[in-house]
């Protein structure tokens, strides 16, 4: 799951990925990329062929498990987002804490890490994809200034795409 959820940013963008740790270790992060157009194309080039190695094609002709399912995503072709879009948002950004944070300004401190150094190297604007059914990410980025696009044509119907301007 790691490889999936943050490994092409951690990897191909080390410069927007901030870790946040207690004395048990890693308990979250804020990571991001300035423009996911060419980032995009750096992970077909760098990150896509190497997890595709890692991680063989699951067979399709029995149900998959979860873990199957990420393993195929990386042998299936990424859906990208419409332009016009991209235009006003051209951030990508992923961030999680650990429930047993319990202070909310870690959470708002980390996000104004992130969403300062993306502005500061030229965005206008982040956006994250989220399940529709992970109402805690839901509400952990509403409280944090996201707010939910309205769906366009060319958006993936399988997340919810949240936004902010910067």
């Amino acid at each position: 799951i790691g490889d999936k959820l943050v490994g092409g940013l951690l990897s191909l963008s080390p410069d927007y990925c901030f870790v946040l740790e207690d004395e048990d270790g890693i308990c979250g992060y804020a990571l991001g990329t300035v423009d996911v157009t060419p980032f995009i194309k750096k992970c077909k080039i760098a990150w896509i062929p190497f997890m595709q190695e890692k991680y063989s094609k699951p067979s399709g002709d029995k149900e998959l498990s979860e873990a199957e399912k990420i393993m195929l995503s990386f042998h299936e072709e990424q859906e990208v987002l419409p332009e016009t879009f991209l235009a006003n948002f051209p951030s990508l950004i992923k961030m999680d804490i650990h429930k047993k944070v319990t202070d909310p300004s870690v959470a708002k401190s980390m996000m104004a890490c992130l969403l300062s150094s993306l502005k500061a190297n030229g965005s206008r604007g982040a956006f994250c994809e989220v399940r529709p059914d992970d109402k805690r990410i839901l509400e952990f980025y509403s409280k944090l200034g996201c707010f939910e696009i309205a769906k366009m044509e060319g958006f993936p119907k399988d997340v919810v795409i949240l936004g902010r301007s910067l």
